[in-house]
């Protein structure tokens, strides 16, 4: 077997899947509308050439097109996101729109699969910081029952937490070589995409505990599709993720020492800016195992 040539198919078919031809030359007669053309579709209807009465391949089609394994199916669209993530993602948020399943239906069906698969395994849920963390009284509480949420919701708080890379990456990846102008709505389609990776990676990783792998895995899906997307360089692209991923981190603490803060403000324990300096040192407690 010659893997260069193979090997080169390969890159040359990350690059570009699809190759859209003519079936024939031949005149159709659309069904829908009546109309004469030339072409897969009617230029009229959008009919595609060759429907004809009901019969039993009718059937499966209208079958698997629930599960959307027809035309842009979702198991292909699949096997793209993980053999050419950056391509796939940066072919759809640059207009080819035909390359994918849709990206939001996609990941509520994944997020389904995943909150299955939690349930088939008896994953277990809850808080994050029990009876070690005791000190701070009621206030530990909020933060407990905050993650305790995010526990039990992991599919949400997939979408939630990557979108906080959302706002880092349009100002990082504005000038990048590859999709310039990098705009906030592009932006929620990568984390969209993102998203199921990382729900698929959790799926796995509930599957088989195989805690380390998923993770290394999950960082190399990362950069390499970000290298795909953007266009940088080994080290290039390597930075900004890193760059990226410590600003999500700091926004989604920021967010969250708000929330708090807003919380001790209700139950009248704190004005906003005790209540975030006491959020910090929680914080601290957690980090260093030392006393407030």
């Amino acid at each position: 077997m010659n893997f260069k040539a193979a090997y080169r198919r390969f890159r040359q078919w990350q690059h570009d899947p699809f190759a859209y031809r003519l079936k024939d030359s031949k005149s159709h007669r659309c069904t829908n509308c009546g109309s004469d053309f030339v072409g897969n579709f009617c230029p009229i209807c959008s009919q595609r050439e060759g429907m004809g009465p009901i019969t039993w391949k009718s059937v499966l089609q209208s079958i698997v097109e629930v599960w959307g394994l027809n035309n842009r199916s979702l198991l292909y669209s699949l096997v793209q996101l993980f053999l050419r993530p950056g391509y796939f993602i940066s072919d759809y948020i640059s207009g080819k729109r035909q390359v994918s399943f849709p990206p939001v239906k996609m990941l509520a069906l994944i997020a389904l699969l995943g909150l299955f698969v939690d349930y088939l395994i008896g994953s277990p849920i809850g808080g994050v910081f029990n009876n070690d963390f005791d000190f701070a009284g009621d206030k530990m509480l909020f933060i407990d029952n905050a993650f305790e949420w995010m526990n039990l919701h992991p599919e949400v708080m997939s979408l939630i937490l990557l979108s906080y890379l959302i706002l880092p990456n349009y100002f990082i990846y504005r000038y990048a070589p590859r999709n310039p102008h990098h705009t906030l709505p592009q932006g929620f389609f990568i984390q969209v995409f993102t998203a199921i990776a990382f729900l698929i990676f959790n799926i796995f990783d509930d599957l088989t505990s195989w805690h380390w792998f998923t993770y290394v895995i999950g960082n190399i899906w990362t950069y390499v599709a970000y290298k795909q997307i953007f266009g940088y360089g080994v080290w290039g692209t390597l930075w900004r993720v890193v760059l990226a991923l410590v600003c999500a981190h700091l926004l989604a603490l920021l967010m969250l020492g708000i929330d708090f803060s807003i919380h001790m403000i209700q139950t009248g324990d704190s004005n906003f800016v005790d209540g975030f300096k006491l959020f910090v040192k929680l914080l601290n407690r957690m980090v260093t195992n030392t006393d407030i």
